[in-house]
């Protein structure tokens, strides 16, 4: 992996952090609510835990970044649903 790549991906993970904060303030009012999985955050997160494991991984960087900037309290389900996925989707990979 080239030098450049790595730091557009991490570029592109910041810039996901930032999207999933303005996003999760804006939808969000009250500071926690319980028992609420965010439909958007759960299926970027699907997508960017796959996508990060191709050649478009500066677009699953973007992806996965989205729900671990949400606000404190939200996000954190559809992040793990994500990484699962990523770390399924390798080990199918890696057996192939």
């Amino acid at each position: 992996m080239d030098l450049f790549y790595l730091n557009l991906a991490i570029i592109s993970f910041i810039i996901g952090n930032i999207i999933g904060l303005e996003y999760s303030y804006r939808k969000y009012p009250n500071p926690y609510v319980e028992k609420s999985i965010d439909k958007l955050a759960l299926s970027l997160a699907i997508i960017g835990g796959i996508l990060i494991n191709t050649p478009l991984y500066i677009i699953g960087t973007l992806l996965i970044g989205f729900p671990l900037g949400m606000r404190p309290g939200y996000g954190r389900v559809e992040l793990v649903v994500g990484i699962i996925t990523a770390l399924v989707v390798r080990g199918i990979i890696s057996l192939v």
